[in-house]
């Protein structure tokens, strides 16, 4: 942008202050159109200035309508149902791509809520996840309520991501997906509205809590709303996170869940307020461990 030439940020000036120009132009066109034999030399440079004003009008409307064209050129509507990055698409569906040749795709609208893979889907579709050009893993709303795969999901967006309510991979596997009704995971019994993030072997299961939070059997104790919940595929507890830092109480000890690490039956955490650990009562932020089997509460190193 920067390379443009000088004249056509002028025209852009006339253009964005047209309150200011375009009367300036009439009241220039009424001089010069009135004073005819009055003014000699002088109109001609009238005339000229009124073009000089109203010229970028017509350009700029030029320069929208081919803008407007070339836009529809990374458009596609489907006249018949096709499959496009592996998503099987109805006719009458709208897909944006980043290039012309159509090998890279932006977003799918949808013309009707649709089943695809397993799922009815409602809305704009979106790329979550690329493996080079490909997409591997998408983002969409679910048409109300559906059990998939056995887990009961929600349907609509999701506040958290624009890319859509649940996220699913060219399977039709689910990989985030926010609880429709109480469901138990894992030993977790979890209540509507918590987010899950699917695990494996490497990485584990996350769950986002509700408002109503969870029992965590194996701390004995409540986890608050809003505090991520890491889970092995085992259904070993892995961590407790939370952004807003809330109070999570382990065998009495009030503890800061931003930094809540369960490894070997030992919580390594720190103190979301001044208590007695160890008979010294120590300040906020204190970093302590709680082994879960002898109960015996001590400062970390």
């Amino acid at each position: 942008m920067r390379g443009l030439p000088w004249w056509f940020w002028l025209g852009v000036g006339i253009v964005k202050n047209w309150y200011i120009t375009i009367p300036l132009a009439i009241t220039l066109a009424w001089a010069a159109w009135h004073g005819e034999t009055s003014l000699g030399g002088i109109r001609w440079v009238l005339i000229a200035a009124v073009v000089f004003l109203t010229l970028p009008f017509p350009a700029g409307a030029l320069i929208v309508l081919y803008q407007s064209y070339d836009a529809t050129r990374f458009w596609r509507t489907l006249d018949t149902a096709e499959t496009i990055s592996d998503l099987p698409l109805p006719a009458g569906s709208k897909v944006q791509f980043a290039d012309k040749a159509h090998t890279i795709v932006v977003s799918i609208e949808l013309p009707h809520a649709t089943e695809i893979l397993g799922m009815r889907l409602t809305g704009t579709l979106k790329p979550w996840k690329r493996q080079g050009n490909a997409v591997t893993h998408w983002g969409g709303d679910l048409h109300g309520y559906q059990i998939i795969d056995g887990l009961p999901c929600r349907g609509g967006p999701y506040a958290n991501d624009k890319s859509g309510g649940v996220v699913f991979d060219r399977t039709g596997k689910i990989h985030r997906f926010t609880l429709g009704a109480p469901h138990e995971l894992l030993g977790l019994k979890l209540s509507p509205f918590t987010t899950v993030w699917r695990g494996n072997e490497k990485e584990p299961w996350s769950f986002l809590l509700s408002a109503t939070g969870a029992y965590i059997p194996v701390l004995d104790t409540m986890a608050p709303g809003g505090v991520t919940i890491d889970v092995a595929n085992n259904g070993q507890l892995v961590r407790i996170g939370s952004g807003h830092g809330q109070t999570i109480v382990v065998r009495g000890v009030p503890l800061n869940s931003k930094t809540f690490v369960l490894e070997n039956n030992v919580v390594v955490s720190e103190l979301a307020e001044a208590f007695a650990v160890a008979g010294e009562t120590r300040p906020i932020g204190t970093k302590v461990r709680i082994d879960m089997v002898s109960r015996t509460v001590s400062v970390s190193p």
